[in-house]
């Protein structure tokens, strides 16, 4: 291949499996994770590997590429040879012996004999099965590509037998991992619903549910239900740390409560803050808590307290009525504590919501602050009060809140991460100049 191409690819490839190896080679991985942008972000570090499975073949079809041009010379066929000799002589030694690794992790060393070779010979037996495989693709591509250079066979055939042959090659091994059962319609009733759900879909109005069984590891309240948990492999810092300090501990009291005295529920803040108006602890219709002191999907406060750190933000929130006051982190935000006068005509609803759009309307006497219950996530919301941007302030640790001039109004919150709108115009873009340059490509060759 050109050796512009080796200079980088073989490099690429190298660092590839270097950064696969994780733990193994702290030094270099430990100091990518601190200083290299979007790594630390990897579910795990094997991902690494998807640079050599492509740098591996480019630099392969280079190689090919160049060897169809230039022809079979003596260097040329010597060096074939040794190619096919080493590839296909590796594969054809791993088919008769099944390799030669132990085949067991360090952990599975604990199970019992019997199950350890059994595994060992089925993991042997695979590597066998898929050596054989290897060798007699390796075999055909040497043995076609020998002939074309002898000019034995057309080329036309060649490259179209060296298509139909990769075409098998990734089609079989893609069955393995996407069968046919993955192609299949899911039926919309997959996940059933429980007499608990049909109670709760009942209610038209929007709220929240809480499992109170593991809320943040099972995902099937998220399935039918505005949910306070559900599973996901990256959770937000910032609501993880509300779970851990306040939701569980408000959590455990609850339970207690039920126990013993009773529920009292304006007792739990953090709870009705999140708009968690059904609590559930099994399947059954008769498993469900209504929690009448839910603050709803917004409201407004008569009293706006500052703190001046997240950790005071928390403490504070512990014992606070959520429902008249909330909470802001004055070194985050510059506001200054506030009161507000009596409003019992004051209202704030709900409108309308949909994943990408809140809108509610409000209607008071004098300026006040309103809360929602929705996690603040700067990273793309903004909040527009009758077509004029505001600011989104966050409170109570992780929802947000705004100033509200006296009057009707009509708020709306709008998700439009700036990064997401430039990206797909860049996308565009540059799709637009590969088919332009394809397009290029091909009346070039026809024209030639």
């Amino acid at each position: 291949a050109d050796k512009k191409l080796i200079w980088w690819l073989l490099p690429v490839s190298v660092i590839s499996v270097v950064m696969s190896w994780g733990d193994n080679f702290s030094t270099l991985n430990y100091f990518l994770f601190d200083h290299l942008p979007g790594f630390n972000k990897f579910r795990s570090v094997t991902f690494a590997l998807v640079l050599i499975l492509i740098a591996m073949p480019l630099l392969g079809m280079a190689g090919l590429e160049q060897l169809l041009k230039q022809g079979l010379g003596k260097t040329e066929r010597r060096k074939l040879l040794i190619v096919f000799a080493l590839t296909g002589g590796l594969a054809f030694l791993l088919w008769l012996t099944g390799g030669f690794g132990s085949f067991l992790k360090e952990s599975e060393g604990q199970l019992p004999v019997w199950l350890t070779n059994a595994m060992k010979e089925d993991r042997s037996a695979l590597l066998s099965s898929d050596a054989l495989r290897s060798g007699i693709f390796i075999s055909i591509f040497f043995l076609l590509i020998y002939f074309e250079l002898h000019k034995k066979i057309s080329a036309v055939l060649v490259y179209a037998a060296l298509l139909v042959l990769m075409l098998i090659d990734l089609g079989s091994l893609d069955k393995r991992y996407f069968s046919e059962q993955n192609y299949r319609r899911k039926s919309d009733d997959a996940v059933q619903q429980t007499e608990a759900d049909k109670r709760i879909l009942a209610d038209k109005s929007y709220y929240r549910v809480y499992n109170l069984q593991n809320p943040l590891g099972e995902a099937r309240t998220s399935y039918f239900h505005h949910s306070l948990g559900g599973y996901h492999g990256a959770k937000l810092r910032r609501y993880q740390d509300l779970f851990d300090s306040l939701v569980y501990p408000q959590t455990n009291k609850l339970i207690e409560d039920a126990r013993s005295t009773g529920l009292r529920f304006s007792d739990y803040g953090v709870l009705n803050m999140l708009n968690a108006k059904y609590l559930t602890y099994g399947p059954g219709a008769d498993n469900i808590i209504l929690n009448p002191a839910a603050n709803g999907p917004a409201w407004l406060v008569s009293e706006l307290e500052v703190v001046q750190s997240p950790s005071a933000e928390l403490s504070t929130l512990k014992d606070l009525n959520t429902r008249t006051k909330a909470v802001i982190d004055g070194s985050k935000f510059q506001v200054s504590a506030w009161t507000g006068s009596a409003d019992s005509l004051a209202r704030i609803n709900l409108v309308a919501a949909t994943q990408d759009k809140l809108e509610y309307e409000s209607n008071t006497t004098a300026k006040g602050f309103a809360v929602f219950s929705e996690v603040y996530y700067p990273h793309g919301w903004k909040a527009f009060i009758d077509g004029k941007e505001s600011e989104i302030l966050r409170v109570n640790y992780v929802l947000r809140g705004l100033w509200i001039e006296p009057g009707k109004h009509r708020i709306s919150f709008e998700f439009k991460p700036e990064a997401y709108y430039t990206g797909d115009k860049v996308t565009a873009g540059f799709n637009a100049l590969l088919i332009i340059f394809f397009a290029f490509a091909v009346f070039r060759s026809f024209k030639e």
